[in-house]
């Protein structure tokens, strides 16, 4: 694992894996924390071009969002990180597919799942 050296408030630990991106989650998120993590992403997509995977685990997390929070981030992800391929793992009940149906409907290829080789296979179509 080549470390990307971020590591945001938000105790989220982000890393380059081969040919993607990962983030690890932990923690309490508001909407606030989830643009903030939203805007991390981009930014250390931006210094690795050549990467358009990423997979985002957020297990560890809790995320309050609420039906509106969730429809906000799936449009402003899908604004951020157009053009990527992303999974999203999530415990059981953790968001609710309306975050994925705006950023997929917006064009943001994104899949939520809750198991890490879901997400693996599904990042390798």
């Amino acid at each position: 694992m080549q470390d990307s050296g971020q590591k945001i408030q938000l105790n989220a630990a982000m890393a380059v894996m081969e040919d993607r991106f990962e983030t690890v989650c932990k923690g309490i998120f508001q909407r606030n924390d989830v643009v903030a993590l939203v805007d991390s992403i981009l930014d250390n997509i931006s210094r690795h071009p050549e990467l358009k995977k990423c997979l985002v685990d957020i297990r560890g997390a809790e995320m309050t969002l609420g039906i509106m929070g969730e429809y906000i981030i799936g449009e402003y992800a899908a604004k951020k990180l157009a053009g990527l391929r992303i999974a999203l793992i999530q415990a059981p009940g953790q968001v609710k597919k309306l975050l994925e149906d705006t950023a997929y409907n917006r064009g943001l290829r994104i899949q939520l799942v809750d198991d890490r080789q879901d997400a693996l296979d599904w990042l390798n179509k």
